[in-house]
């Protein structure tokens, strides 16, 4: 399926390079975008992790100050908000948002409490959010308490403020949309559009290990989980390895973690990994022990299109592709028992992984197809995607 003929498509964001899950996506749908007949533009704030390979799905990348003149605009990030009310006034007719995580409404960034880290579900509130925001090391205030202050209540209100005017407003997942709608974005203006994930024209051929694999994927970053999981791998009956492909601020702590634990000898810290895929030929299950309200997850799908059973917390939009006793096993929020009684019960059963492994890779091509991606955009871009 083809996008409108000869369309100029341009991606802004904040970061030209691997840094985390929003880049992956962006660098996959530029790419899927071309071959379906757009000419694709980025337009980004700075480098990051192998910025010249990012590139290469791009036609070319333009500086902030030197934008061209597309035919549709797509903002994925930006926390400039000048650069971005002038967006809104110069070009927002053609302008676009995709919403990839809780940023927008929470300034935060975390969507838990500070004290406690129970998971929250009100709507923006000016003073409420920016005083929960400034629950940090004052070391991350910058300019003091005051500027800090400032920028975490009105100038997180005003940023929100300019969201909402963007006409456009894609999300990942049905969860995303509600928490958009809980925060003043109207229902005809939020879309979702799932993502684009390429399944191989083949199965592939898992070998059988003496002693099972399991794989994580993501950033070391607290909202992903990674004590959490250490914390089940402690209590498991089946012995197992365990590779830890991502990198992030979280690392050190995650090591000593592990050691404090005693189970340091049997996860492998691979850091940033360039090509995930790699690593799934070569594990048995992928598991996700997401800590934050996980907007969407790309990073399982991911692996259930590669016959990968997935073990991880029902939270966020984890649901909307991982089904318990059908694509993986599900388990309540933060439950750290019932997760390592969940990968306990993959690592003793081979038949059932291999069963669920099929059949995530057949959830995978039914509802996140290429081609499914590609007729959802068209018809968001000409404004009749509700």
């Amino acid at each position: 399926m083809k996008v409108p003929a000869e369309m100029r498509i341009l991606f802004i964001s904040e970061r030209a390079g691997f840094a985390g899950g929003i880049e992956r996506f962006i660098f996959q749908t530029a790419g899927l975008l071309r071959q379906a007949g757009a000419t694709v533009y980025g337009c980004f704030q700075r480098p990051d992790r192998d910025r010249e390979r990012f590139a290469e799905n791009f036609d070319r990348i333009f500086p902030p100050d030197a934008l061209p003149e597309p035919d549709f605009i797509v903002v994925h990030r930006i926390t400039d908000t000048d650069f971005l009310e002038r967006l809104i006034e110069s070009r927002g007719d053609r302008l676009a948002l995709y919403v990839h995580d809780h940023e927008c409404y929470c300034p935060r960034t975390y969507r838990y409490t500070p004290f406690g880290r129970k998971e929250c579900h009100r709507p923006y509130s000016l003073f409420r959010c920016g005083l929960c925001a400034m629950a940090t090391s004052p070391r991350h205030w910058r300019g003091g308490f005051f500027a800090e202050l400032a920028a975490r209540t009105t100038g997180a209100r005003d940023r929100l403020r300019l969201l909402r005017r963007i006409p456009r407003v894609a999300v990942l997942s049905g969860f995303m949309r509600q928490n958009l709608i809980l925060n003043g974005f109207a229902p005809e203006q939020v879309a979702v559009i799932p993502p684009p994930i390429p399944v191989p024209p083949e199965a592939p051929v898992h070998e059988e290990h003496d002693i099972p694999r399991l794989l994580f994927t993501g950033q070391l970053i607290r909202g992903k989980g990674v004590n959490q999981l250490l914390r089940a791998l402690a209590l498991l009956e089946h012995d197992y390895r365990l590779t830890v492909a991502g990198d992030g601020g979280q690392r050190p702590e995650l090591e000593c973690l592990a050691s404090e634990l005693g189970v340091a000898k049997k996860v492998t810290f691979a850091g940033w990994v360039a090509d995930p895929e790699k690593l799934y030929a070569s594990s048995d299950v992928a598991v996700f022990p997401f800590f934050w309200q996980e907007p969407f997850g790309l990073v399982g799908p991911e692996a259930l299109a590669r016959e990968l059973p997935v073990a991880a917390f029902r939270t966020g939009g984890i649901g909307e592709w991982l089904e318990d006793g059908v694509t993986g096993l599900a388990v309540p929020p933060r439950d750290i028992p019932g997760f390592a009684r969940a990968v306990d019960k993959l690592l003793g059963d081979r038949e059932l992984r291999l069963r669920l492994g099929r059949r995530g890779r057949e959830l995978v091509r039914e509802r996140f197809s290429e081609q499914e991606y590609l007729r959802k955009f068209r018809l968001w871009v000409k404004g009749e995607l509700r």
